[in-house]
């Protein structure tokens, strides 16, 4: 089974390790300063806790730099492990022309990702994809990381959403990979998101301090609960319970989490929140944006997202297509 992963950063590289343990031959579709280093092979390191870390790798058959090049093999998936800012410009395009009907694997993170999608290829090759991983590039915060390390948490699963002659395939290979799957609706990906997104808002603003954050929550669990009222109705999905439900499942979450992940989760938070500094304000702005559409209250979701400070600039040899 020939599987391209689209992008090789954390989670690229997690998954594409993961994979390569089952039935699968794994290529990669890089930048160009990246290839090298691909090409080379790539090791992750899972953390575990109360357990040794584990460490697998995958030396890929190919790595590709130009989407058009990947017409030369007869791709089982594509899977597009890069975050919503990265899916613009021609290269998706022509990335489309090259794979004919293979099932595109794509995060479900944010609901404006699904139109752009769409327009490339037919629904019924998309399938949502929402993992529990937590990834990153260690030593935290370094300039020249050593390797990618993750964790995920007990139970963690990864949930797939799309036409089940699709999704079946796809939870074999990872059920032979050791990952856990399970199926769901899409837009749950984006739901979790919607619920998350805006206590990491929240935490940037009170620079990145849980402790700062519990003080007050009430922006951050309004804000949340009308984006998952706007997402929810977008999607069809269960309206989600009222603000002061979200702000004591939140405040439990913030205190509990710190203590069972086997790493400083402050500085994870830090560190992926300022990566992903971009994305977060576009998905405010998004779900701010649909809420109105739909005539539903947007104000926390506004003064959120004019309360956090100007995105600092993504360094260049971090960017991951």
């Amino acid at each position: 089974m020939d599987i391209l992963i689209v992008g090789a950063g954390a989670l690229g590289q997690v998954y594409g390790a993961e994979l390569a343990r089952g039935a699968a031959t794994i290529s990669y579709l890089v930048k160009p300063r990246q290839e090298r280093e691909v090409r080379g092979g790539v090791s992750v390191t899972r953390l575990r806790r109360m357990r040794s870390p584990a460490t697998a790798s995958v030396k890929p058959a190919r790595v590709y730099t130009d989407p058009a090049a990947v017409a030369d093999t007869d791709w089982h998936s594509v899977w597009l492990m890069v975050d919503s800012t990265a899916l613009t410009g021609p290269w998706l395009r022509s990335l489309g022309g090259s794979v004919g009907d293979s099932t595109i694997v794509a995060l479900d993170q944010n609901l404006a990702d699904r139109p752009v999608l769409a327009a490339v290829w037919p629904e019924s090759q998309l399938v949502a994809l929402s993992v529990a991983d937590l990834a990153w590039s260690a030593p935290l915060g370094t300039e020249r990381p050593e390797r990618i390390t993750y964790y995920r948490p007990p139970g963690g699963a990864a949930m797939l959403a799309g036409r089940p002659d699709r999704v079946a395939p796809l939870r074999a290979v990872l059920r032979d990979s050791g990952v856990r799957t399970r199926t769901g609706r899409h837009g749950t990906g984006a739901a979790y998101a919607a619920l998350t997104v805006p206590f990491m808002a929240a935490l940037e603003i009170a620079n990145w301090s849980f402790n700062a954050l519990r003080a007050d929550t009430t922006l951050a669990s309004q804000a949340a609960f009308e984006a998952l009222t706007a997402v929810a109705a977008e999607r069809g999905l269960s309206a989600p319970p009222d603000p002061r439900a979200l702000d004591r499942r939140m405040r439990v979450m913030m205190r509990v989490l710190p203590m069972l992940t086997p790493f400083d989760l402050e500085e994870f938070m830090r560190v992926h929140g300022t990566k992903i500094g971009s994305q977060t304000r576009s998905m405010l702005s998004a779900w701010a944006e649909l809420g109105e559409r739909r005539m539903l209250p947007v104000s926390h979701l506004r003064a959120l997202a004019e309360a956090m400070p100007p995105a600092p600039p993504k360094p260049a040899h971090r960017q991951n297509r």
